[in-house]
């Protein structure tokens, strides 16, 4: 087994919530941090340690946790979906605006363009809000832009409304990440973040596949568009159905976190984020750390090089 670092005594309840990536994740550990929670397999040890609060994300059953897993990935999947679902439009949308594809295309290439900024917008939202807020309403916005898309007859509006699809549409191809983070063990995060990654390295290809089809079939544009909001329609439902808060403040003694009722009223509280707004101060971060957060991120010598690349 590996060395780990000396670490000064501190009391064992702090000890066990605050093990770092500098512990080695074995039940040998036990001897230096005392009584530690382990993995069904007897062996590996979870980390980060849940708490014994049974609305800890780390404490939710398989089944939600999957779910929730299901839901983040389809709502990944939104965003390139949509992005790419427009690529093929652009024949039938010169004719009917008497311009050149090249013309018709500087909307997809805002849209992308957009889909990169927004993903720095709602990070930060997302640890300010919180997670569950940011699914619901960036997909309900995404939503709007993708009905006045199907619906505008002037290039200009579309133009417009497809920038603010890839604005909105984006947020969870990076807060999906969080989410994991939130609900798995760091032994369990390649497999969770393999499949929530999956579900946006298949969209791009999947859009444009649907929407050849839908045009070879229907010789029209605007279809796809609707096709576009249904999936996007259906994925609000599921959210929901089925989305919760994930984030969960390990800081924050025990006796003064805030309820999570389980009814299903409760749960849409925290969707909404009316529960968040609710209990922000002492549990959630300022939208100035927030921030600095992001930018002490970026900032890291190894993010500017990997931009680049």
């Amino acid at each position: 087994m590996m060395e780990t670092k000396d670490i000064e005594p501190f009391p064992q309840a702090t000890r066990n919530a605050n093990i770092s990536l500098d512990v080695v994740l074995d039940v040998g550990s036990d001897e230096e941090f005392g009584d530690l929670k382990l993995a069904p397999d007897g062996h590996t040890v979870l980390i980060p340690q849940p708490t014994d609060d049974p609305t800890d994300p780390l404490n939710w059953s398989w089944g939600k946790k999957h779910t929730m897993l299901a839901v983040i990935s389809f709502t990944a999947f939104l965003g390139d979906f949509s992005s790419a679902a427009g690529v093929p439009l652009i024949i039938l949308q010169g004719k009917e605006w008497n311009m050149s594809p090249s013309h018709v295309n500087e909307a997809g290439n805002l849209n992308v363009l957009m889909l990169g900024i927004g993903s720095i917008i709602w990070i930060v939202l997302s640890s300010w809000w919180g997670r569950a807020p940011v699914m619901f309403w960036s997909t309900f916005l995404g939503a709007l832009c993708t009905l006045a898309c199907a619906l505008t007859t002037s290039f200009d509006t579309f133009y417009a409304f497809r920038a603010l699809m890839g604005l909105t549409l984006t947020a969870y191809q990076v807060t999906g990440l969080a989410c994991i983070k939130d609900m798995f063990y760091l032994h369990e995060h390649a497999r969770k973040i393999n499949i929530w990654a999956a579900s946006f390295v298949l969209s791009p290809y999947l859009g444009p596949c649907l929407a050849n089809f839908m045009i070879s079939g229907l010789e029209k544009w605007r279809p796809v568009m609707w096709m576009v909001l249904g999936v996007i329609g259906l994925d609000l439902v599921i959210i929901l159905l089925f989305a919760d808060e994930t984030f969960y403040n390990r800081n924050v003694p025990p006796s003064q976190l805030p309820p999570r009722h389980s009814s299903y009223y409760q749960r849409l509280l925290r969707v909404l984020g009316i529960w968040q707004i609710q209990h922000h101060s002492g549990y959630l971060p300022f939208f100035s750390v927030s921030v600095r957060r992001l930018v002490f991120t970026i900032l890291k010598p190894v993010v500017l090089p990997a931009m680049l690349y």
